[in-house]
This record gives C-alpha cells, structure tokens and sequence, in this order.
C-alpha cells in the first residue's frame, strides 16, 4: 500500500506535529509513504521543533514564492495543490490524507480516483462557501478567495471524515448532517517523559507569539498569584514561536508589562525553543497555563499533562471537554480571578498539587502515539 501525506501548511504549531506524527505512524505500520511539502521544508526542523524522526518517508517538493502574508501563502497552496492533483491523476497512491477544503484544483481529481482521509482541525460550520464579514476590505476579498477556491464535497464521504476532539465533531454536526467520528491527534508521551525532572514553582506557557494567545492574560493572573498568595520563588516560562518582526515586537510589550506589574525578575522567555527545551521546561513545571478559548483540541495541553504539569485552561473547547474532563484532570476558569486561584492552588498546596499531577500524567497516557498508530491502522481497514 502507498500513502501520500499532504502537508497544507507550513510552520511549526500543532497540525505541523500531527502531519508530522500521522507520517511517522504510517511508517511505522510498513506503509509506504511519501509527503508532499512546500519547498522551504527542512526535515531537521521536523525533528528539531516537533522531536518526530520521518526518515524513510518519500518526500516531494513545490516550489513556493519566497514572500509574506496571507495573499502570498494563497498563492503558494494554490501551487501546493496543483502538484497534489497531477500527482493523485497519475494513480500512484492508494490513499491521501488531507487536512484542508482550500484544494482548488486538486478536489476534482481527488473526488474521482483516489481513495482519502480527511481530518478536521476546527470545526466546520457550513457547508457551502460563505464571505466572513470583517471590517477590512482587504481581509474580505482574502475570505471571499479561500471561500470560492475551497471544495465541501470532500466532506460528503462520511466515512472518510475525522474530527480532531469530540468538541470539533458536536459543532460541525450541524453542518454536515452527521457527527464525524473523533481520531484524536497523538502525543509522544515517552519522549516527553524522558525529561523528567524535579518539579520547581515554575508556571509555563507555550504559543505563538502573538496578541490572540492571550499572553497578557497569563502575565497578568500569574503576578496576582504571587502578591496574593505570596508565592516568592515561582517563576513564569513563556515559550514559542516567533515569524516576524510583528511577533518579535510583541514580545517587547510582554517584558514591559511584566516591568509593569512588578514581576519582571520572574520572567523568563524562550523564542522558537527545540522541542527538548520544551519539554525540559515542561517537566520541571507545576502549572501550565493555556488561554485560548474554544480550541479544537490542545496537543501542548497533553504534552504538559505527561510532563505532570497541572493544566490551567479556559472552560470550552477540546482541552476542557475532551482532554481534562470538565475539571477530573485539571482547573478550568471562566475568569481571571478563577484561574488565579487555581494556580494558588497548585501552587502553596503539595498534597492538592501530588493528587492533580498524578492524576494529569495517567490522563495523557489515553493519548498516546502507540493509541494513535493502531487507531490509524483501524481506519485503513475500514477502508479497504
């Protein structure tokens, strides 16, 4: 059997680790694989930021412009699925994995001869393609473009379609008039787990850069803490990626505030980590805190959970319904001052603290990458 891995986009976040994982298992069950990438693709970064090895997998190449933006990165998944409908109309592959509807042209050819997988990051909410209504003029027209060059009949073929969470699937049942079934993304518990060290105070963090990650928010409820609870040894580890000066300029305005609050000998910050650093920083922590709302799923969140980090996340999405069970396996909040005390918590209590992190490390065993590679093989058999 031949598998093709169609890597829609490029970067380092977590559908770049799923893409990177999913190859890895593929290979791992004897399948033979080959990924298709933009031209930038280093597979030492693979390893570096995602500590995936995809040796073995065939890797094919399109050529992309060497620019930035939205419009930019439009253009080039356009030449992204030019090659992926050349190469599936010659008949080399047995199945396609996917990720994205943005498949214009390949959909067609897709459609018609070849035999998919497609996975849902987020949730889908309609069907048909629909202009987001934004303010900017500019962001408009990008919307009404990915919308008009995106195809829904994928998700047509019921049984081909995977959700990320249970979350992700109840949203888009709606939508799709059925309730996908959920494949959820791995994890590499014992990688992470070969870190482990002596826990310290230390609360962490891990994200873009980037205004929408809520990294005030973190700042802000780890300074309450420690005045409220007089945690004067904690300290706060702000990880992630950084791909512009826009990025770079807003970590500035994070060591400000911190100056701000009074917090700033407490802070630490580590720009485009490898993901050993990452994990290092994981384990020695207590606490890790993750801001965003309504995420589809949080592979970081279970990282941190099999590094025995006790999670701190906002009470929707994946990470709260799917991954910590409504508060068994960690805190939830709803406000600033529910996380604050969470983290209090955590914090000042070892015997609240031991109970949690035990309780954190067996959850994210359920989702494992051992889990994940033979849920995968049970999927290519149903399909066959």
């Amino acid at each position: 059997m031949k598998a093709l891995v169609y890597w829609a986009l490029s970067g380092i976040g977590g559908v770049q680790r799923f893409d990177a994982l999913l190859t890895r298992a593929l290979l791992d069950l004897g399948i033979e694989t080959s990924i298709l990438v933009p031209s930038s693709f280093n597979p030492g970064d693979v390893e570096n930021y995602h500590g995936v090895k995809i040796k073995g997998a065939h890797i094919i190449k399109y050529g992309i412009i060497d620019c930035g933006g939205a419009y930019c990165d439009l253009v080039n998944n356009v030449q992204g699925n030019i090659v992926l409908a050349n190469i599936i109309s010659n008949g080399n592959y047995d199945l396609v994995f996917i990720d994205t509807l943005f498949l214009y042209p390949a959909s067609k050819v897709l459609i018609k001869k070849c035999n998919y997988v497609y996975y849902i990051h987020g949730a889908i909410t309609t069907i048909k393609p629909r202009p987001v209504l934004t303010l900017k003029p500019h962001r408009l027209f990008l919307h009404a473009l990915l919308s008009a060059l995106s195809d829904y009949r994928i998700l047509r073929a019921e049984d081909r379609v995977y959700a990320n969470s249970l979350f992700t699937a109840m949203l888009s049942r709606d939508a799709l008039g059925y309730t996908p079934k959920v494949l959820y993304p791995p994890v590499d518990v014992d990688r992470v787990v070969k870190y482990v060290s002596d826990k310290e105070p230390i609360v962490s963090m891990l994200a873009r850069f980037g205004a929408a990650k809520g990294w005030d928010f973190t700042i802000t409820v780890f300074g309450e803490a420690v005045r409220k609870c007089g945690i004067k040894d904690a300290k706060l580890y702000l990880m992630g990626s950084v791909n512009n000066a826009i990025e770079l300029g807003y970590i500035k305005h994070l060591l400000e505030l911190s100056r701000d609050l009074g917090i700033a000998d407490k802070v630490r910050v580590l720009v485009n980590p490898g993901i050993s650093d990452v994990y290092k920083v994981l384990n020695r922590s207590m606490a890790f805190i993750y801001v965003r709302p309504n995420e589809p799923f949080g592979i970081v969140v279970v990282e941190a959970m099999a590094a025995g980090a006790v999670p701190i996340i906002h009470k929707s999405g994946g990470p709260w319904f799917d991954i910590i069970s409504m508060g068994k396996y960690g805190y939830g909040y709803v406000n600033r001052g529910e996380a604050v005390d969470a983290l209090c918590r955590i914090l000042t209590s070892d015997r609240e603290f031991i109970k949690m992190s035990r309780l954190a490390m067996e959850r994210a065993r359920e989702f494992s990458y051992e889990r994940f590679r033979d849920n995968i093989k049970y999927v290519i058999k149903k399909l066959r």
